[in-house]
């Protein structure tokens, strides 16, 4: 039992100080990586708005070309109807 002893305080007094300097060693990476997260965030934080703007863009252009083509479709079928009823006139 007491050798079992001997050879575990020098085991664990190398564990920690194995894990003491591998934290030392991973502290900056850490760091770093928290970094680049918060500045990913905010590198990232308009892209909401930019993406509805875009959004908006594009739904508005298709508007704008359904009312030119819904108008191009009234005015012909309105020339019909008149020269239609002009014919019943007569």
């Amino acid at each position: 039992m007491y050798d079992s002893l001997i050879y575990a305080a020098p085991i664990a007094a190398a564990l920690t100080a194995f894990s003491t300097a591998r934290a030392t060693a991973l502290a900056p990476a850490a760091a770093a990586q928290k970094s680049a997260r918060q500045s990913t965030r905010r590198n990232e934080r308009g892209e909401g708005v930019i993406s509805a703007a875009i959004a908006v863009l594009i739904i508005a252009s298709l508007g704008a070309l359904m009312w030119v083509g819904f108008r191009a479709l009234w005015e012909n079928a309105e020339e019909t109807t008149n020269s239609e009823i002009a014919k019943i006139g007569k």
